[in-house]
């Protein structure tokens, strides 16, 4: 398993190239053109990669000779879960819809705490499936497709925490209890667990 960042992958990748724009960027990456960008916007700040074509559209970037930028890992004793959750959060209430990828590159989390996370607040129905993995079709058409979800309910800044029966709401100040789901929701949600497992 790949224990690097988006940021770092895409910082291998950049350096071999002689220039990009952000659409090849998040083709290679499998990422969505927002993250592509907001990754772009990382590195640029660290100045590791430079404008190429000034007025242009797309923007042409090169990476900077002899640039560096420090790019920590995913090192989980380093990052307590909290924050984690909280990056997370703040990316999803940025983007509003996402894949789990989109989320890996915007907040710099591994996939595991991602799923997680998703997983709880699509319990209590802060969030939502929007397109979920097309099981009955032949595998040729699933092939790279990858399920979508959208923040269904974004209260403020600080991120939820979820319990088994319950979600705390730090916004609101609120516990707010697990929804009651029609069987058809749950099958719906089982089947999404086991395509993510």
């Amino acid at each position: 398993m790949n224990n690097k960042t988006l940021s770092q992958r895409a910082w291998e990748w950049i350096k071999s190239q002689p220039d990009f724009g952000s659409a090849e960027l998040a083709t290679h990456m499998d990422v969505s053109l927002k993250s592509a960008q907001m990754v772009i916007g990382h590195l640029q700040e660290l100045k590791a990669i430079e404008t190429v074509s000034v007025g242009v559209k797309p923007v042409v970037y090169r990476a900077v000779q002899g640039a560096t930028p420090h790019l920590p890992g995913k090192n989980q004793t380093a990052v307590r879960p909290k924050s984690q959750r909280q990056k997370i959060w703040q990316a999803m209430r940025f983007l509003g819809e996402f894949t789990i990828s989109d989320l890996e590159a915007a907040s710099e989390s591994s996939r595991c705490s991602i799923e997680r996370f998703i997983s709880d607040l699509v319990r209590f129905e802060y969030v939502i499936i929007k397109r979920g993995l097309q099981l009955k079709a032949p595998m040729a058409q699933r092939t790279g497709s990858q399920v979508r979800y959208r923040l269904a309910k974004n209260t403020g800044r600080k991120y939820p925490i979820a319990r088994t029966n319950e979600l705390y709401d730090q916004n609101l100040k609120a516990l707010v209890p697990k929804p009651v789901r029609n069987p058809k929701t749950q099958k719906k949600q089982r089947e999404l667990n086991h395509a993510m497992a």
